[in-house]
């Protein structure tokens, strides 16, 4: 059947009547459009005005002391100014700023440090060691000297989950690049939404009759962590592609990937959720972000696609490998790295930390301090202002203090087992085996001039048991007989 329009079709009843509707349909979608792209620009208004990420309560550990005659050398310090915060450019968001100049380190807090613009220092060096420390106005060679203290963590909220904020341009580029070739090749060139990704997406679940083909760019990833539920179906797709396009027009690419890489899941590590690379590199590795491997980096890139399977990799060894090589041949693919760089680090040998936390954190002290500051300030003051807290902490004794604790508790462990072991022997022969209870351990460690607690234990191990051992009241029970014996 044919239809043929007249010349003078469109000025016809027929031909009015189908313009209006044409013209009907285009109101009204864009009419639906209008609404919602204003109503989700509200959204990312209320969510994401100010510093995104940056209203949470830090705590820091006390100023790093340096001295001359102190074991150091130009790159320990300038990594160490990294760490904390300080840049070898002028930024007014950082804490300060670092200058080398051979063997002389310049170094200038700015007004958000510890020191508050004050403290500026020139640290001379030689044979590995410090030589001298002064004033970087000019004045005469100082004894010691205090530079920036380091961020301990950011306080956790009821979902126990931790962060680490870290800026685009302190992402390492193979972690970038492990990230991409793991989530999103084509971030970068896309408009927020990837067609090519979401037609195979589709067309995956129509044949399939399932909804699990994952068709979510970087960006999009982004709309559903600050916005949207996790529920896989295609009008939270809509929802996202909308609220991608608004990304995309109000923040710079770096910026939407800042925001990714510090608000993707990453599993679990004991109790405590893990948000973010820069938390995640400290609770895997026990490093400073800038300190990975591409190895490494490749591994925490891999844990996006399945983070509670691949965060036990600790405990199941051979699935740190499965995240990292998968990764690497993604990056080969996309032409990030060649084959031997890859080769090179699946040869290397993942360190994994155990769950319990890295000792740098000091989870006890930290709840401590915590709780010490509900006793001042209500939970959502704490987790919705931008809070700096310096405690007395030493990183380096909390570090050597862990150490003694878990070589001490190994040898009671020891003693424990061929002490039982005959005991035990004669509960199997009775159809009943116990097993060797584990020993408890609480270490304080105290400045013994001013009082002031320098590194803190308060048990074996943070992640089966958050109980401080080291401050929880207990009835002394028979603790007191020998007092009492004595007295007779």
């Amino acid at each position: 059947m044919r239809i043929r329009i007249q010349k003078g079709f469109w000025t016809s009843r027929w031909g009015l009547t189908l313009l209006g509707v044409v013209f009907g349909c285009i109101v009204i979608c864009a009419s639906i459009f209008g609404y919602y792209y204003v109503k989700y620009g509200r959204m990312i208004d209320a969510r994401l005005s100010g510093n995104i990420l940056q209203n949470t309560t830090q705590i820091f550990s006390a100023p790093a002391q340096i001295a001359p005659g102190q074991v150091s050398n130009p790159e320990e310090l300038t990594t160490y100014l990294q760490k904390v915060g300080y840049r070898p450019e002028a930024d007014d968001s950082s804490l300060g700023q670092y200058t080398a100049n051979g063997n002389v380190i310049d170094i200038r807090p700015s007004k958000l440090s510890y020191f508050a613009g004050g403290n500026a220092l020139a640290v001379q060096f030689a044979s590995k060691t410090i030589k001298s420390i002064r004033p970087l106005g000019g004045g005469p060679e100082m004894a010691s000297a205090e530079i920036e203290p380091e961020l301990i963590t950011n306080l956790f909220d009821s979902s126990r989950e931790k962060r680490r904020s870290v800026r685009y341009d302190d992402l390492p580029p193979n972690m970038i690049n492990a990230i991409l070739s793991s989530e999103d090749k084509r971030f970068f060139e896309h408009p927020g939404f990837d067609f090519i990704r979401i037609f195979g997406a589709a067309w995956n679940d129509l044949r399939h009759g399932t909804h699990l083909q994952g068709a979510s760019t970087i960006t999009m990833q982004v709309a559903r962590t600050f916005f949207l539920s996790t529920d896989r179906n295609w009008r939270r797709k809509v929802s996202e592609a909308m609220l991608s396009l608004e990304l995309e027009q109000r923040f710079s690419k770096q910026r939407i990937f800042e925001m990714y890489a510090n608000e993707v899941y990453l599993g679990n590590r004991g109790s405590f959720g893990i948000r973010g690379f820069a938390q995640a590199s400290v609770a895997y590795f026990g490093k400073d972000l800038r300190q990975l491997s591409l190895g490494e980096c490749a591994f925490l890139a891999g844990l996006i696609r399945a983070p509670n399977y691949y965060s036990a990799a600790d405990r199941h060894p051979e699935r740190g490998p499965q995240s990292r090589d998968r990764v690497l041949a993604q990056m080969v693919e996309n032409k990030y790295i060649n084959e031997a760089d890859a080769q090179d680090a699946k040869r290397e040998q993942l360190k994994i930390v155990r769950t319990a936390g890295t000792s740098s954190e000091a989870p006890y002290f930290v709840d401590m301090v915590k709780d010490h500051l509900l006793d001042k300030y209500a939970e959502t003051e704490l987790l919705s202002q931008n809070f700096r807290v310096y405690t007395t902490l030493d990183p380096a004794l909390q570090r050597a203090a862990a150490a003694a604790v878990e070589a001490g508790v190994k040898n009671v462990d020891t003693l424990l087992a061929k002490k039982y072991e005959k005991w035990k022997k004669d509960k199997a022969k009775k159809g009943n085996s116990d097993p060797i209870p584990q020993v408890q351990v609480a270490l304080v460690s105290l400045d013994p001039r001013t009082g002031e607690i320098r590194a803190l234990i308060g048990g074996r191990d943070y992640g089966q048991s958050q109980l401080n051992h080291a401050i929880a009241h207990r009835q002394p029970g028979s603790v007191f007989k020998p007092f009492v014996y004595a007295a007779d």
